[in-house]
């Protein structure tokens, strides 16, 4: 007769081996290939976000679901989940008896942003300044080209496509998934402020101006002199957002909490 120990050491077996053989399956189930399905509320919340984030929605648009399923050809419920994973991401306000609308900015919200992107961008830079090779740098460059030509012309929409490419490519350079992962959570947010603007060519080639010597910085191969450039990059772009957007009241949903234009920081 098996003992007590032999019984439950025989049971322990037995359920450790199920246990391997359901991780097999597991990995077996896995490696059939990447699932390709996205839920459709997640494709509506990409399709507004991007609206947001380009302009094609101004700051204060009242977003109805009812039309918004009707253009997406889709039921409400889907767009209503989406519009409150937008709410979460502070890309909405749903109001309690009002509906929900693409969010306004103010002052302090731009700062809060923007210094958090600098905190995001300035750790990317340091990590990123060792890893780059020789045809990244050929990328970077070909970038920055077409946005100086883009500067040059006025083309401000070029001009934010390029800033984007940039910026985008060294987070993914720095190798830092998480990091990467939280910096998009904000780029959205950065992108309907940058798009908001209404910078004249002269601050475009400033724009373009600071990137290449954020690059020059890059190519020093000091991580900490890599973060500072970055750092004052951010705090260049902040600078512009507060003297060409929110001191501007032709911007509908723009809420300047105080102004600061260019020539009374430099006064100060």
């Amino acid at each position: 007769m098996a003992t007590l120990k032999q019984t439950f050491r025989a049971s322990f077996q037995k359920k450790r081996s199920r246990g391997q053989q359901s991780r097999r399956l597991g990995t077996l189930d896995l490696a059939l290939g990447p699932i390709r399905y996205r839920r459709m509320a997640d494709q509506i919340s990409a399709a507004i976000r991007e609206s947001i984030a380009t302009g094609k929605l101004a700051p204060g648009t009242h977003l109805l679901e009812v039309e918004i399923a009707h253009e997406m050809k889709t039921s409400r419920v889907p767009v209503r989940e989406a519009l409150m994973q937008l709410d979460r991401e502070g890309l909405v306000v749903r109001k309690a008896n009002c509906g929900t609308f693409v969010a306004e900015f103010t002052e302090k919200m731009v700062r809060e942003v923007c210094s958090l992107r600098g905190l995001l961008e300035g750790f990317a830079a340091s990590q990123a300044v060792e890893r780059l090779t020789a045809e990244d740098f050929k990328r970077l460059d070909a970038i920055l080209k077409s946005m100086r030509i883009a500067a040059e012309t006025g083309d401000f929409s070029c001009v934010l496509a390029c800033d984007y490419a940039f910026h985008s490519y060294i987070m993914h350079a720095a190798g830092h998934e998480l990091l990467e992962e939280v910096w998009r959570m904000t780029d959205a947010k950065v992108r309907v402020y940058l798009s908001a603007t209404n910078l004249m060519p002269s601050d475009m080639q400033f724009v373009a101006e600071s990137h290449k010597r954020t690059l020059s910085a890059l190519r020093s191969g000091d991580p900490e002199q890599a973060r500072r450039a970055m750092a004052k990059h951010i705090e260049e772009h902040l600078d512009l957002l507060v003297a060409g957007v929110l001191s501007t009241n032709k911007n509908v949903g723009v809420k300047p909490s105080r102004v600061i234009t260019r020539n009374q920081k430099e006064s100060a």
